[in-house]
């Protein structure tokens, strides 16, 4: 009578196709959060200026970007000025019950007259916004 080995030496196959799966979802997932950063920041040459250093914008934070020519981007869409004061209450709206409250950035390019900022600076006054601050470079 031949007696049969215990095999002991079983090889169990693992399927790593979910652990792939995962994989790629997170490394799709990291590449258009990225993409959405780099919406957010308008090809600006902002003024070399020491002052409070900032690393992280508050959640609520809506950045308009006012480059050369004049153009206004808030929050990644382009806007006329017209439309400036309607489209900052509607974000406002959605982010924030008390506009004082509300943190605006303005990204504003070193080579826009001072007055298109000054304009800017009177259109959110008269929304209500109570927090401005100017992005600068530190030189």
């Amino acid at each position: 009578m031949a007696w049969r080995r215990k095999q002991r030496d079983r090889i169990f196959p693992v399927d790593i196709t979910p652990m792939i799966d995962v994989v790629f979802l997170l490394i799709i997932f990291f590449m258009v959060t990225a993409q959405f950063a780099k919406l957010s920041r308008a090809e600006l040459d902002l003024p070399r200026e020491p002052g409070e250093r900032s690393e992280l914008a508050e959640p609520d934070t809506i950045i308009i970007n006012l480059t050369r020519d004049g153009t206004l981007i808030v929050n990644d869409r382009e806007v006329e000025r017209d439309a400036l004061a309607s489209m900052v209450q509607e974000v406002l709206e959605q982010t924030t019950d008390d506009p004082a409250m509300a943190h605006v950035l303005l990204r504003v390019d070193r080579e826009t007259d001072s007055a298109r900022l000054n304009e800017l600076v009177v259109q959110l006054q008269a929304i209500g916004v109570g927090r401005v601050r100017v992005a600068t470079e530190v030189p």
